[in-house]
């Protein structure tokens, strides 16, 4: 492999927290690491006075970008600090990476945090939930993300309020998945309940469980949601905000995961599925002369099973 470079990219905010945040994140992950990342953001984080940021600007995209051209990097390896497919990540950095990129420099962007089930996600949330002193009875449980144009992306936190209630054994009312805010049209319509009316029917000691990863304008404990809480929470229901999903230890074991994960390649694949094959084939003939046919059958159904768990198991688990 030719030398790359690995950024961990959040969407960037106004707010020196967010930057610090993502920072300190990145300092975990290259704990033991030879390949260091390098936290930049998508937007907004250069207007940030460096004063605040230790003396040190944050760095933007694009700006990283250029500076790998001018390093002679190979590939630039992105690793999104977002829940779902945002357009920062399908959109804006294929096309910032292109306008910015030299020659023969390739873009490699890995899964985001909600990748196949979401079960990792709803771990970290469950336990953020109960770290506020929640226990099942004791309230309303909020689970309040953004709010995103793009309907894949609440998707995510729709299926992760399904898992949630599963874990827990909570009914729709005493989990409700809602959003801070929307856009205006009946196109976005995907992001209702927002929280302003989801918490007007929140019982006891609710919980804003916060799908959100970093501090800033919106997350921070007088940003936005706890603004909204106040000002809409019925009187006699108490609310407090859960940890954000980036104070989790679990996190940077997560992204340095997607960093070790490395597929199998497609001769990898065609030779297991050839072998796969001959075994079907092969098997059956060999145990005919020492097993009854009903054996043989029961043997190579086993053998399939097996094999096929296998076949997952490495796909998962092959590191760099």
């Amino acid at each position: 492999m030719g030398v790359r470079r690995i950024l961990l990219v959040d969407n960037g905010s106004l707010e020196p927290a967010a930057t610090i945040a993502l920072r300190e994140l990145a300092e975990v992950i290259n704990a033991g690491r030879k390949e260091k990342v390098l936290p930049v953001s998508v937007m907004h984080s250069d207007k940030v006075d460096p004063a605040l940021l230790g003396g040190v600007p944050a760095a933007i995209f694009e700006q990283a970008v250029r500076q790998a051209k001018a390093d002679g990097v190979e590939e630039v390896v992105v690793l999104p600090l977002f829940i779902g497919p945002s357009r920062a990540v399908t959109e804006f950095i294929p096309k910032a990476f292109k306008e910015n990129a030299g020659a023969g420099m390739r873009l490699k962007v890995l899964p985001t945090l909600f990748d196949e089930d979401g079960s990792d996600l709803a771990h970290i949330l469950e336990e953020n939930l109960r770290a506020t002193g929640w226990k099942k009875g004791s309230g309303t449980v909020l689970l309040c993300d953004h709010g995103s144009p793009v309907k894949e992306v609440t998707a995510c936190r729709d299926r992760l309020a399904q898992t949630l209630r599963k874990e827990l054994k909570l009914k729709p009312d005493q989990l409700i998945a809602c959003s801070m805010e929307r856009r205006e049209g009946a196109e976005y319509d995907f992001n209702e309940p927002l929280l302003e009316r989801a918490i007007q029917h929140a019982e006891g000691d609710a919980v804003i469980l916060m799908m959100f990863l970093l501090p800033g304008r919106h997350a921070g404990p007088d940003g936005d949601v706890a603004a909204i809480a106040k000002d809409c929470a019925p009187a006699g229901v108490r609310w407090k905000l859960s940890p954000l999903i980036a104070s989790h230890d679990m996190l940077a074991a997560l992204l340095g995961m997607r960093l070790d994960y490395v597929p199998p390649s497609k001769k990898e694949i065609q030779v297991v599925a050839l072998l796969f094959i001959a075994a079907m084939i092969l098997v059956p003939v060999g145990l005919q002369f020492v097993l009854p046919q009903h054996a043989i059958w029961r043997g190579l159904l086993t053998f399939a099973i097996l094999l096929g768990g296998l076949l997952g198991w490495a796909r998962r688990t092959r590191k760099a």
